[in-house]
Order: C-alpha cells, then sequence, then structure tokens
C-alpha cells in the first residue's frame, strides 16, 4: 500500500473505494479486503469477514477473489472471481445492503486505457494466453496452441489468426461451433473486448491477449417481466424474479398458473413474448445459440427409450452430444462419472423399464448431465412418485445444487420443499404470490398447510396477489438493475445443428437398431407377422396360383390379399414410432439434432426391415404356386409380384410414419390402422372396378394398394371376370408396369416430405437475432 502522494505513475495502480476511504494499490502488489485487514483495505462492519477478499494483479489487470462466507456480489450476482479492468463496483455480504467497494486502475497521461469490455461475470478466469504475431489453434487435444480440456469441444475447433484489419476467428469444422457474441461463426472479425464461445470455455480478446474463463457452474438468473399469451389468453403476466447461482428454486403453482409455460421461458425453448431472462448477466434468448449447451431441461415425460439399458442409453447420448472425435474411452469415462454422481451405477446394466419411478428420473437427469450444464431445469420430476422417492429426488435436486450448479424444478407436490433454498408460486393467470426461502410461504399466507394455498386462490380470485406481494416485506426490487434494452428484431434464425448430420444419421442408425433388438417380443412379433399373414394368403384357393390362363378370378383374389397384407405389415411396422418418442424428439432437436437426420435413420432401418418382412411374406405365400404366366419386364413373374408387395409394404411403412407424425397419442394409433388398412383395400382395385367412380377414383390415386395392384396385374394379365379394358392399370405391357411403380415411388417420396413437414412442429422456435 502506499499513500495517495506517492502513488507510483510508471503504470496502473488500483484505486479503492469505500464510502469516503480511500486506497491505492501499487502495481505488482496485492491486498486484502476484509474486517480484520489492518495492512490493507479495512472495513469495519458486521457483514464483512475478516478476511473477504484479496486483490491480485495479474497479466489481464486486477483480480479480486472472493474468500468469504458472505460473498461478493457484482450487479447482483454472487462471484468467486472479478477481473477489474475498469470501474467496477461490488457488494460485500449482501447483493443489495452490502457493503458497496468501487474499484478502478488509475490512469496517467500517456499511458494505454485498459479495455473498455467488461470480463463475463457468470465464468472464473482460468488463463492468459499471449498471441503470437500470426494464428493461434484452439482445441481439446494437446497439440493445439490453446488446449480447452472439455468434452464439447473438437480435437482441433477454432484458428485465432491476424488478418488485414485486425484479428478473426475461424471455425474449424467443429461438431458443436464456434461462437462470437452468442453467434454461430465460422469466420468472423474479433475486436477488443468480444467473447469467443468454444464449448465450456470463454475467450476475450485484450490487446494481443486472449484471457480464458470457464463458465463452470453457479450461474444466476435474472426474469424480468416475462409475458406469455396464447389464443388470447395470458399465461405469464409480468414474472421476474432473480435466483442466485447454485440454488435450487422450485417453482409451485395450481394447475393453469403458468409454471411450465415458465419453465420453457426460463430454459429459452419456447421464448416468452416480451421481457427478458438474464444468463449471468448475458440475454438468454439473443445468445441462446451458445448458451444451450449450457443448459439441462428434463421435461416431464422421459426422454430415454425404456428398452435399453442405462449405460447403452447414456452411451448413445453422449455420441450425439459430443464430437466424433471423442474417444470411446473418454465418453465412458464421463458416463461412469455422471452415474456415480446421480447414485446409478449399480443400475447401469438395468433395463430403463425395470427401474423405480425415482430411479428413471434420474437416469434423466444424468443424461443431461453428460455434458455438465451449468443450469438444470426439471418440469415435474416427482409426478407420480410415492412420498419416499418423492424426497429421495428432491435430495438428489439439492444436492446437485450443493455440487455448483443452478437448479429449477416446477413441482405440484408440496412435500420436501424445505431442501430448496428458493420458493416462487404462481397464482392464476402466471402471476408471482410469493417469491422467498420456503420456510416463509406458510407465515407469508397465513395458513398452516402449502396446500391451503392452492385453495385460498381459488377463494380469493379477485386479490391481485402479485400487488399484495410486491407491498410484502419479502419483495427486493434492486433498483440498480439496468432497464430492459430495446431490441431491434432481425431476421429469423434456427437453432445451429450440433455435430454433423451424416453422423448424427448414423448413431440413429444403431440406436434405433438397438431399441428393436432390447425389446425381444416386438423381435418375436416381427418375425411371426410375414409367416402368419402368408399363411391367410395360402388359405386363398387358387390352384393355379397366380396363372390368369384358366379365367378364374382366383389369382386377383390372392394377388389382392398379398397387396393388402404387405400395406398392413408396413403401415403396423411405423405407426407408433415418431409419437412413442416424441419428448426425446423435442429435447435433441433443443440441442441442435437435425432433423433430416433423424428421418433419414427412421426410413433406412424401417425401410429395410419392411423391405425383409414383405420379402419372406411374398416367398412363403408364392411357394409352391404357379407364378404369372408371362412376366413383363424381369425373368421371372414371382419377382415382379414380389416387387409389387415390398413396394406396397414400404410406402405403407411411410404412411405409417405420416400418421405417426400427426397424432399426439400412440393409442390413437391402432384405430387409425384399421381405417387406413380397409381403405386400402376397397380403393385398390381388387374389389370391384374404380374407373368411371367420381371422388373415389380420385381417392384412389392418394393410395399406395392401388398402384402396387397395377403393378401386379400388369403382371399377372387380365384377372377379371368379365374382362375390363377401360382400366389403364390393367394393360400388360412393360409401360404400364415402370409407369405404375414411377407413380407409387412418387407418391411414397410426397409422404416422405409430409412426414417432414409434420415433424418441423416440433422443432424449436425460430428466434429473432438481435441487431
Amino acid at each position: 500500500m502506499v499513500p495517495d502522494a506517492v502513488a507510483p505513475r510508471s503504470s496502473s495502480p488500483l484505486e479503492v473505494r469505500v464510502g469516503r476511504q480511500r486506497w491505492v494499490v501499487a502495481p505488482g502488489e496485492s491486498v486484502t479486503i476484509g474486517r480484520d485487514a489492518a495492512d490493507g483495505v479495512q472495513i469495519a462492519d458486521e457483514q464483512v469477514s475478516c478476511r473477504h477478499a484479496v486483490v491480485e494483479p495479474t497479466a489481464a489487470g486486477w483480480l479480486l477473489v472472493d474468500h468469504s462466507r458472505g460473498g461478493l456480489f457484482l450487479d447482483g450476482r454472487r462471484m468467486q472471481r472479478v477481473l477489474v479492468t475498469g470501474p467496477t463496483a461490488v457488494c460485500l455480504g449482501d447483493p443489495v445492503e452490502g457493503v458497496q467497494v468501487s474499484m478502478a486502475p488509475v490512469r496517467f497521461p500517456g499511458t494505454a486505457s485498459p479495455s473498455p469490455a467488461a470480463p463475463p461475470t457468470h465464468a472464473r478466469m482460468s488463463g492468459v494466453h499471449h498471441l503470437p504475431a500470426a494464428r493461434t489453434t484452439i482445441g481439446r487435444l494437446a497439440d493445439n496452441d490453446v488446449v480447452v480440456d472439455d468434452l464439447l469441444v473438437s480435437r482441433r475447433h477454432a484458428l485465432l489468426y491476424r488478418g488485414a484489419a485486425g484479428w478473426r476467428v475461424r471455425d474449424l469444422g467443429s461438431a458443436n461451433g464456434t461462437y462470437v457474441g452468442g453467434r454461430a461463426v465460422t469466420d468472423a472479425a474479433i475486436a477488443d473486448g468480444d467473447l469467443i464461445g468454444i464449448g465450456h470455455a470463454l475467450f476475450q480478446l485484450t490487446g494481443d491477449r486472449l484471457v480464458e474463463y470457464v463458465d463452470s457452474g453457479e450461474v444466476d438468473i435474472v426474469a424480468r417481466d416475462l409475458v406469455v399469451t396464447r389464443g388470447g389468453r395470458r399465461l405469464l403476466d409480468a414474472v421476474g424474479f432473480h435466483l442466485p447461482g447454485g440454488w435450487l428454486l422450485a417453482v409451485l403453482g395450481p394447475s393453469g398458473s403458468g409454471k411450465s409455460t415458465l419453465l420453457g421461458a426460463l430454459s429459452g425453448t419456447r421464448p416468452a413474448d416480451s421481457g427478458e431472462v438474464r444468463y449471468g448477466g448475458r440475454d438468454l434468448c439473443a445468445d441462446y445459440d451458445e448458451l444451450r449447451q449450457r443448459i439441462g431441461l428434463v421435461p416431464q415425460d422421459d426422454i430415454l427409450h425404456p428398452q435399453l439399458r442405462v449405460r447403452r442409453a447414456l452411451s448413445h447420448a453422449a455420441r450425439l452430444r459430443f464430437p466424433a472425435d471423442v474417444p470411446a474411452a473418454d465418453r465412458d469415462r464421463r458416463i461412469e462419472e455422471v452415474l456415480a454422481e446421480i447414485g446409478l451405477t449399480e443400475q447401469a446394466h438395468q433395463r430403463i423399464d425395470s427401474l423405480s419411478g425415482g430411479q428413471r428420473k434420474r437416469t434423466s437427469v444424468a443424461l443431461e448431465l453428460l455434458t455438465r450444464p451449468s443450469l438444470l431445469f426439471l418440469d415435474e420430476p416427482t409426478s407420480g412418485l410415492d412420498p419416499g422417492l418423492d424426497k429421495q429426488v428432491m435430495q438428489n435436486l439439492r444436492a446437485l445444487a450443493d455440487g455448483g450448479r443452478t437448479v429449477v424444478v416446477v413441482t405440484h407436490s408440496i412435500a420436501n420443499l424445505d431442501v430448496c433454498h428458493r420458493l416462487l408460486v404462481l397464482a392464476s393467470g402466471g402471476r408471482v404470490a410469493y417469491d422467498g426461502p420456503p420456510d416463509g410461504a406458510l407465515g407469508y399466507f397465513q395458513v398452516t398447510d402449502l396446500a391451503d394455498v392452492f385453495l385460498l386462490f381459488d377463494r380469493e380470485e379477485s386479490v391481485d396477489w402479485t400487488a399484495r406481494f410486491r407491498r410484502s416485506e419479502f419483495h427486493r426490487r434492486d433498483h440498480r438493475r439496468a432497464p430492459l434494452r430495446a431490441v431491434r428484431p432481425g431476421p429469423a434464425r434456427s437453432p445451429p445443428r450440433t455435430g454433423s448430420a451424416l453422423t448424427q444419421y448414423r448413431v440413429l442408425c444403431r440406436r434405433t437398431l438397438d431399441v428393436m433388438v432390447a425389446d425381444r417380443a416386438y423381435l418375436v412379433f416381427l418375425a411371426l407377422l410375414p409367416v402368419l399373414l402368408s399363411g391367410l394368403a395360402r388359405a386363398v384357393p387358387s390352384p393355379t396360383g397366380l396363372s390368369a390362363q384358366s379365367g378364374s378370378p382366383k389369382p386377383g383374389q390372392l394377388l389382392l390379399v398379398l397387396v393388402v397384407g404387405g400395406a398392413l405389415m408396413g403401415t403396423a411396422s411405423s405407426i407408433r414410432e415418431l409419437v412413442k418418442e416424441r419428448a426425446i424428439y423435442q429435447r435433441e432437436r433443443a440441442i441442435g439434432l437435425s432433423g433430416i437426420a433423424y428421418l433419414g435413420a427412421k426410413l433406412t432401418v424401417l425401410g429395410l426391415l419392411t423391405a425383409v418382412q414383405a420379402a419372406v411374406f411374398a416367398a412363403l405365400a408364392m411357394l409352391g404356386r404357379p407364378g404369372p404366366d408371362d412376366p413383363v419386364l424381369l425373368a421371372s413373374g414371382k419377382l415382379e409380384v414380389a416387387a409389387a408387395v415390398i413396394a406396397v409394404t414400404c410406402s405403407s411403412m411411410v404412411l405409417g410414419l405420416v400418421i405417426s407424425a400427426a397424432i399426439s397419442n400412440a393409442d390413437r394409433g391402432m384405430p387409425l390402422l384399421v381405417l387406413v388398412v380397409m381403405l386400402q383395400l376397397v380403393v385398390s382395385g381388387g374389389l370391384f372396378p374404380l374407373e368411371g367412380r367420381a371422388g373415389l377414383e380420385q381417392l384412389a390415386w392418394a393410395v399406395p394398394a392401388r398402384w402396387a395392384y397395377g403393378m401386379g396385374t400388369v403382371t399377372i394379365g387380365q384377372v377379371r371376370l368379365p374382362p375390363s379394358d377401360t382400366d389403364p392399370l390393367l394393360r400388360h405391357e412393360p409401360v404400364t408396369l415402370v409407369a405404375d411403380a414411377l407413380v407409387l415411388g412418387g407418391l411414397t417420396l410426397l409422404l416422405v416430405l409430409l412426414v417432414g413437414l409434420l415433424l418441423r412442429r416440433f422443432d424449436p422456435p425460430r428466434r429473432r437475432a438481435a441487431r
């Protein structure tokens, strides 16, 4: 410490002010701030610890490090470290009523001014890198100039290089992207103070130095005036609160109070119509592309396939979230860490559907913990659990918060709220009725049981609960916060994809196969279905098989059974495929899953499966029976009929996916399956002529069975009595067979596009970029 009169002028000392007191810290020295700091900045206040904080010099500026229990707060957020590069004010002991300490580097004429940009307040500084004259590589491997030990980071992730107009950053084809100011970039200019996001690391350019920060948790959330309106009904009404980092918040309220809507706004999956959510001081909506990698969300429905074993399910999730260049050993090590953290090591080899309700919820949490999120949101994690499991889940969530994460849980349950740091109660209409410690809620509402609060809301509907709360002693509004900033909307943008679509496609194909193989009963059903249907086909009395020489209608009847049987197999194999894992799809889309990769994997696996089923079905049904007399294109008429059966089966499989993407509940699929198969039977053209029947004939054009039956009739020849020459599908000509096949292929392609359009309903909302 030096007196004011002899403060060194050769570099930038640090000025510290508390009230009217003033100290100056000389360059290169450290100083202690505390109640007993006789040789440092001594503050005689009970809120200040004996050794509250230490100011240390670093290459990037002065670093203030917290050593207290009461905490050090910057703009209402508790901080472990604060890098002082410009005028900075912190509070000791309390974010609002604590002792305010102001610090600023002393600037003398002729010295360079510190960077005007503030460092990130939600991350701790982990290093300072001196940039060479030309280029610096950033990545996970040790041969990079800057090494980031994070599985979300690719081996060679980004390149920082000096261009003609200054520094630039280029993404090197990384799996999870490089971000500047929260926006994904491929090549962008970097100015002093800009934040570069790579995985959990943040880099700030300061002259020719690159200051590295790590977002390691304990991120605070600030919500301000959140409003959501749907269909003219207000679901959230000016909701606002501040949750310090490392705390567990429970959101409680009656049905229709907007709890899940609030969760969507806070997590960024369904942004509010107006208002603002701050993630450690950063605008969550504006910077969501980058911040989504640091947010975990466990919806009410399980987000894992119940047929898989715990470790296998987490392995597939890790492959989707981590870059493809992460070694299997590193992925397995992270899975083991998560299983140990969540207490599921002993259940790692169990099927998920054999776990208890609490263990299944913990497995869903484990999936989200793979990427080390700083924020964790859970929607009704204790729904349907008995009191013991309810308590266990809440204690686990408290342990996660104590371990350095900020956790928000939406719940109907009033049990075990005492483990939470904070309780937010919403009244009907999405209004804040209480925000404070759980043990203060009973006294505030003047009830003896929190269940009575729900009855109170019903009895006193005219009460303005928000106004009442704002007048209460529990309400604290930090007037020093900056007002809401006006943001001009830019062009809408979709969330960037995580990893390459090809890598995701391979992982999803493998996962779909694993789910099928794990369900033994389903495998047996798939194997027996073509055998059983072929038995029904062989029950058709057709002594001449598919030969039309006798003029009997029996070949046409057999062909109709083959076509409709294929349609049944195809539709049944896929009608529940998408709807049963909708919660999984929505969550994975929110973190960057490619919709094309997802649909492509389903089409590939189900297409191969149904093609094999159709081939077995057709072969067994025609085994030992005469085939068509005069094939049109192929060497065998039976092959042409089998091709028609395979085509209608695959096309009907896509039709089943259309239904699965359209319905909201898997139970609704079975009635629609019956309806679709009956429709294909009636309009196939095998029961009665369709030509000349207005409406019915046109409807048949959109049905796969109509064109597949046409392909079969071309091969077999005339199968009707009396003969009909008016139906163009019956002409025994190669061009007719090719035309029918092309139309069926085009119809299948249109159905694929329709599935894609229906799946887009579940995509994350397109965001407006701030300008």
